[in-house]
């Protein structure tokens, strides 16, 4: 809970548009108040000043505190973090509702002590029970947002489940299974299936690309891979046998799975701070981020304390595996790290992952960068329409010319009519 609050803190001191909301929402309802005894308010003059007061701070205050935490988490990845860290997502769950509460309680507090140090005519009013639970209605008017965002914002948190079960099943004796997707099927609306009837067994120490048409369900699979979604039926399972907790599980998103208003260096103790065991309290060297190989490799020193979001595309899919394999995984899900970035870093990241390769880690990556599957990946798996069509191994091409024909699925176009005039 320690780094949800350190997150959230930091968000809010880097977003100026949201600190100058809760500067509005606290000031506009004690200016209100202040105009009662000026203008000599009384009865229910006053007492119909105070409730708008009252329900101008909740009007403002509880919308930047109840949902756009939850939204901003479930865009840039955060839950995914938290998700991955191996952490109960009640965790989570209970941190933003105390970050969605506590501070507008004591907002609350301070308008109803502040209304009764400076406005006499409504100590009458202030000091009965109806008046003294209206004073709280901003702290219900937050809660009720708080599970409206939790219900239908994040509902991605009811839909997680675990997926590291242990297996007694291997695809040979040296080479445990991994992963294993038996007969899944899943969709986001009723008969509409994205995935259906998929099988998949991905040994220990395998580098597999996954190929396939954009909306193919591709980033489906991942997720329901980690436990983000819960297929229809079917099943998805981690060889908790092989990982022993989701700590050695990494999943790379499209947004490197960073906060935006965070500087480099904040997410990293973010990470560390979820990552932090009994045994080991700091898994990162904080006060050395720059010496650590990782970093030096990916050329990042210069650049830990600028803001994600003030980031070139390249330099944040940097900094999202270097987040990420600074923590060691074992298990590393890649979304189309080659996007989007420029040949330095994508000759990086090729070399990285044929490091790690070597090393025995089980490599996944989405892609659409054949030349990428060609260097770094031992079988590449396709889907399309639903289903997945085509596996083999990449030593099964004699060239890559080869491979891309058959990735393609003989979809390729050629000599089309864009009705472009001479």
């Amino acid at each position: 809970m320690q780094a949800i609050f350190y997150k959230d803190f930091q968000q809010l001191r880097h977003n100026t548009a949201m600190l100058v909301v809760i500067i509005i929402a606290i000031a506009m309802p004690m200016l209100c108040i202040t105009i009662i005894p000026l203008l000599g308010m009384q009865g229910k003059a006053a007492t119909a000043m105070y409730q708008f007061a009252v329900a101008t701070l909740g009007i403002c205050l509880a919308p930047t505190l109840s949902i756009d935490a939850i939204r901003s988490d479930l865009a840039n990845g955060t839950i995914l973090t938290v998700r991955a860290c191996g952490r109960p997502l009640c965790q989570y769950i209970i941190a933003q509702l105390v970050w969605a509460l506590i501070p507008i309680t004591a907002a609350s507090a301070i308008l109803t002590a502040f209304t009764y140090a400076i406005a006499p005519a409504l100590h009458p009013t202030i000091l009965t029970p109806q008046a003294m639970a209206s004073a709280f209605t901003p702290t219900l008017m937050a809660f009720a947002l708080y599970l409206w965002s939790i219900c239908i914002k994040g509902k991605v948190l009811f839909m997680t489940s675990s997926t590291l079960t242990p297996s007694n099943n291997a695809t040979d004796a040296n080479h445990p299974s991994a992963i294993r997707v038996t007969d899944m099927t899943f969709g986001y609306k009723r008969r509409k299936p994205v995935l259906e009837h998929i099988n998949l067994d991905v040994p220990a120490g395998q580098s597999l690309g996954i190929l396939g048409y954009n909306g193919v369900g591709k980033t489906t699979l991942f997720g329901i891979i980690t436990g983000l979604l819960r297929p229809w039926h079917g099943s998805a399972a981690i060889n908790s046998n092989v990982f022993h907790s989701m700590h050695e599980v990494f999943q790379l998103s499209d947004s490197g799975n960073l906060s935006p208003t965070m500087t480099i260096r904040e997410n990293l103790k973010f990470r560390s701070m979820l990552y932090a065991t009994h045994e080991n309290p700091h898994p990162l060297d904080m006060q050395h981020l720059e010496e650590l190989p990782m970093v030096q490799a990916f050329e990042l020193g210069e650049h830990l304390d600028k803001k994600v979001k003030d980031l070139s595309s390249g330099l944040r899919k940097r900094a999202g595996i270097v987040a990420g394999m600074l923590f060691n995984p074992k298990l590393i899900l890649l979304d189309e790290p080659t996007n989007a970035v420029d040949p330095i870093t994508r000759q990086l990241l090729i070399d990285l992952m044929k490091q790690l390769k070597a090393n025995g880690r089980t490599i996944l990556t989405i892609t659409h960068d054949l030349e990428y599957c060609w260097e770094v990946t031992d079988r590449i798996i396709i889907l399309d329409n639903k289903h997945l069509v085509k596996d083999c191994d990449i030593s099964d091409f004699p060239n890559i010319d080869a491979f891309k024909q058959a990735a393609t699925l003989g979809h390729e176009r050629s000599n089309v009519n864009f009705g472009i005039s001479k």
